[in-house]
């Protein structure tokens, strides 16, 4: 399970202030599933640091803002 692996980590660099910025007024479910699916998109590219990038991109696949559904899958294979 992503959640409870103790080697995960966040890459330097990581802004907490502008994704708690992004997150503002979500429930404690919405930011858990925000983190998870960070977790997994390092996961997917086997990484054990989480990025900015990666949370930009769960950010934006959790609360729906992008219109386009195939947003992440774009950003991967860019």
């Amino acid at each position: 399970r992503v959640s409870t692996q103790s080697t995960w980590d966040m890459k330097r660099g990581v802004d907490l202030k502008k994704i708690a910025q992004s997150l503002s007024g979500c429930s404690g479910a919405d930011i858990k599933g925000v983190c998870m699916e960070a977790g997994m998109y390092a996961l997917r590219e086997r990484r054990v640091h989480v990025t900015q990038e990666d949370f930009t991109m769960s950010v934006a696949k959790v609360l729906q803002k992008d219109q386009d559904q195939n947003m992440s899958m774009k950003k991967l294979w860019r």
